[in-house]
């Protein structure tokens, strides 16, 4: 199972928000972690890089850096395989909205907070809803990558294109063709289509538990 965490920091070191998928309330590893992340962040913009970290990996954990006026977000992930190439744009582009509505949601707390240099973390509970939104946002985005996905890698398994590209318009227009994917295809591919939908569960499985996608059976039609 994938993990995730959200923190939202300060550029002085507090933890204003964080957000997870078992438990939402704070404690003090979670702060001990703020504090981590920021001396990290500042460290590196001491040494000459301006945006800070964007990026740090260690064996199974990701922290995904997204930097704002007021407040930098941190996505972090635990995962027990490599995040796919496709994956990269969707966690950076959630990580950046992140940022992006915490700080318009909140600009005067946090101009207040940074001048008076105290925050009042109950101000910033009612941003899990908007964390909550974002994550049905991009998971419809996401189902409809991996309903694509599909497809091209169909395509590559030799599935003529006259039964992939009538799906594929049907998915662009908003349909959701997994139910209806084997009984619009011809059995004689359904061999190939299997080996297929295999292929993109395994390859990409840590963006579709994220954002928990309702995948296809691999070993049935």
């Amino acid at each position: 199972m994938v993990l995730v965490e959200i923190y939202i920091i300060t550029k002085t070191g507090t933890l204003l928000h964080k957000y997870d998928i078992i438990n939402s309330d704070q404690n003090n590893r979670d702060q001990l972690i703020g504090g981590f992340l920021t001396a990290l962040n500042g460290f590196a913009q001491e040494i000459g890089f301006p945006e800070g970290v964007s990026l740090i990996r260690s064996g199974n954990l990701e922290a995904r850096f997204s930097p704002g006026i007021y407040v930098f977000s941190v996505l972090m992930i635990n995962y027990s395989m490599p995040l796919g190439y496709m994956i990269e744009p969707i966690l950076s582009g959630m990580a950046k909205e992140i940022t992006e509505l915490f700080e318009a949601a909140y600009e005067s707390e946090l101009i207040s907070g940074e001048k008076k240099r105290i925050y009042r973390a109950s101000e910033f509970e009612s941003f899990r809803t908007t964390i909550d939104n974002l994550i049905d946002k991009y998971g419809s985005e996401t189902l409809e990558l991996y309903q694509k996905l599909i497809l091209i890698e169909g395509i590559y398994a030799k599935i003529p294109q006259k039964w992939i590209v009538p799906l594929m318009e049907r998915i662009s227009l908003g349909e959701n063709i997994l139910e209806k994917l084997f009984n619009s295809i011809p059995e004689i591919y359904h061999r190939q289509l299997l080996k297929v939908v295999k292929k993109v569960n395994l390859e990409n499985r840590p963006i579709w538990e994220i954002f928990a996608i309702p995948l296809l059976n691999e070993h049935m039609e």
